[in-house]
């Protein structure tokens, strides 16, 4: 027999793939709504900075679902169609269009938009990233270009600079903070980044508190709080993520830098979980994070599809936080969250142009932050989920490999154990 509920997913992106991905897969025969506020069906965004601004991808290559796929999931998808207003008394959604859709349960994985700079969103020498169409109009802008300006040394900012000095554009970035991904990572991969970045050409201006931005016909003016002042063709503005929670506060679900929830979505309305990047998330400790990763996306859609479901805790719901970027070649990943009381432990593969940082506390592995070392990564979460680890003083010895070190349960300081 089918199941007679109604569930909604509102986004389109990675975490409504694996939302409605995982009711089907745990056995839901009920009813999908599933909204996209774009036309396209489900794809993937980190390839947008890097390479499709290469022109080494295509729409149909970033499909997150493939046709056959698609099909077999029966749902019923509304592409193109933003909803406007929850009705949490009634439970239904309202689209901007006016059509009202009735739920069970709904999902919001809304995600988030580019932070852009007041009055020159739609300036056309000033870009940002978060769409296939904003990356197709960069990549206009960028091979049209001579100088390209970034405003902001985040994760976007640095591959897009990274993407146009490949592409042979000179490029200047332009970031207010002493150190390069200062928000996300600890300094030794920011001193990494830096390097990489000069080492290919691109120029690194910290510090840079911007006073102006001008655009004109010919390009776009920045001027610095010291007055100094940048010139280029275009400007791309990478200066971070708001979450899409507007929908979400309208209707009376509690709201700060995200949607706030449990660790697998739920929201104080039993019938509405949130996920993804609109989601701010309890964790264990009692902290919130609201988390802008694929890996974390899926994770959590994963964790809500089976709360919504009834069925048992998935242990690795909450996993440590995991994200990475792609360089210049060099791939750069960080999982957990480093803190500035941890105990760094460096092991360097010169051989292999490796680095991996450490961050320990009490006989355990809290966070890695490693620069061509996938393999190593995934060792490291392993220990994390099974909360067993090696003697932290065999980390350092590049001849020692990590899936042989012998593991341990080690007490953990933050519980007392």
């Amino acid at each position: 027999m089918s199941d007679p509920r109604t569930f909604v997913v509102v986004g389109a992106g990675q975490a409504g793939r694996w939302l409605v991905t995982t009711l089907r897969a745990e056995g839901f025969t009920g009813r999908i709504v599933w909204f996209g506020d774009e036309r396209h069906r489900p794809y993937e965004r980190p390839p947008l900075s890097k390479a499709v601004l290469e022109g080494q991808a295509s729409l149909a290559q970033l499909a997150l679902i493939d046709d056959e796929r698609f099909t077999a999931l029966d749902v019923d998808w509304r592409p193109d169609t933003s909803v406007g207003a929850i009705d949490r008394a009634q439970r239904q959604v309202v689209t901007a269009r006016g059509e009202v859709q009735a739920y069970d349960t709904l999902f919001l994985a809304t995600g988030g938009r580019a932070r852009t700079l007041p009055g020159l969103a739609t300036h056309a020498r000033v870009a940002t990233l978060r769409t296939w169409e904003d990356a197709l109009a960069l990549k206009a802008g960028i091979g049209s270009a001579r100088q390209v300006l970034v405003l902001g040394g985040g994760w976007i900012g640095l591959e897009v600079a990274a993407s146009a000095r490949r592409l042979g554009r000179e490029v200047t970035v332009l970031e207010g903070a002493p150190r390069l991904c200062a928000r996300t990572v600890p300094p030794y991969v920011s001193e990494h980044l830096l390097a990489l970045h000069q080492r290919h050409g691109t120029q690194v201006q910290l510090l840079a508190a911007v006073a102006a931005v001008a655009p004109h016909a010919d390009g776009v003016a920045v001027t610095l709080g010291d007055g100094r002042r940048f010139d280029g063709d275009l400007l791309v503005v990478g200066i971070g993520l708001v979450p899409n929670d507007a929908l979400a506060a309208a209707a009376g679900l509690p709201c700060d830098n995200g949607v706030l929830t449990d660790a697998l979505g739920r929201t104080p309305d039993p019938a509405v979980f949130a996920v993804g990047d609109v989601a701010n998330a309890l964790r264990t400790g009692g902290q919130r994070l609201r988390l802008e990763s694929w890996e974390n996306a899926q994770r959590q859609a994963v964790g809500a599809a089976r709360a919504a479901l009834g069925l048992p805790h998935d242990p690795d719901a909450e996993g440590p936080g995991w994200f990475w970027s792609d360089q210049y070649g060099d791939n750069l990943q960080v999982l957990g969250l480093p803190e500035p009381g941890h105990r760094v432990v460096e092991r360097r593969v010169e051989a292999k142009g490796q680095r991996l940082f450490f961050f320990c506390e009490g006989g355990r592995v809290r966070a890695l932050a490693a620069v061509n070392a996938g393999r190593e990564v995934k060792i490291v979460r392993k220990w994390m989920l099974q909360q067993r680890f090696p003697a932290i003083e065999a980390l350092p010895d590049p001849q020692t490999d990590l899936n042989k070190l012998p593991l341990a349960a080690a007490p953990d300081p933050i519980q007392g154990a």
